[in-house]
C-alpha cells in the first residue's frame, strides 16, 4: 500500500516562506516540489537548493509543474503573483491545484508552533479570493 504525498510549492522565500519550507521538508507525507523567489539568495530559494528542490526565480515557471503540485503555499507578498499562476493554471486546463492564502499559512505556522497567538501578517494586503 502506498501512503498518500502531498505535493506542495511555495512561492516566496523570505519570511514567511522559508519557514513553512522548513516545517514542511520534516513532514514525510509531504513533497516539496519548488520554491520560487525574485531573490536567489533568500532563505527559501538557499534552502531549496541545498535540498536538491527545485528553484526558480519566476512564480509562473511553477505553471510548467502544475500537474506535479496539490498545492501551493503563496507567501510572496506580491498582489500579482496569484493571478499570474491562476492564468498559467488555466491555461493548462489544471482546475485542481490549490493555491493557499497567507492567513492559512499563518495558521498552519501557529498551529504547529502551538503558538497562543496567530502568527502575525506579513502581507496584510492578500484578502479573499482575489
Amino acid at each position: 500500500m502506498v501512503d498518500e504525498i502531498v505535493r506542495v510549492a511555495i512561492v516566496g522565500g523570505g519570511r514567511t516562506g522559508a519557514p513553512v519550507l522548513e516545517a514542511l521538508l520534516s513532514v514525510p507525507y509531504i513533497h516539496v516540489v519548488g520554491v520560487a523567489d525574485r531573490d536567489s539568495d533568500s532563505p527559501g530559494a538557499v534552502m531549496a537548493r541545498e535540498h536538491g528542490i527545485f528553484y526558480t526565480e519566476h512564480a509562473d515557471v511553477l505553471g510548467a509543474k502544475a500537474d506535479d503540485i496539490d498545492l501551493i503555499v503563496e507567501v510572496s507578498g506580491d498582489p500579482s503573483v496569484k493571478p499570474a499562476l491562476k492564468d498559467a493554471f488555466r491555461s493548462q486546463g489544471n482546475n485542481d491545484t490549490i493555491i493557499v492564502h497567507d492567513l492559512v499559512a499563518r495558521l498552519l505556522m501557529s498551529l504547529a508552533n502551538r503558538t497562543d497567538r496567530l502568527v502575525p501578517s506579513l502581507h496584510p494586503h492578500d484578502r479573499g479570493v482575489g
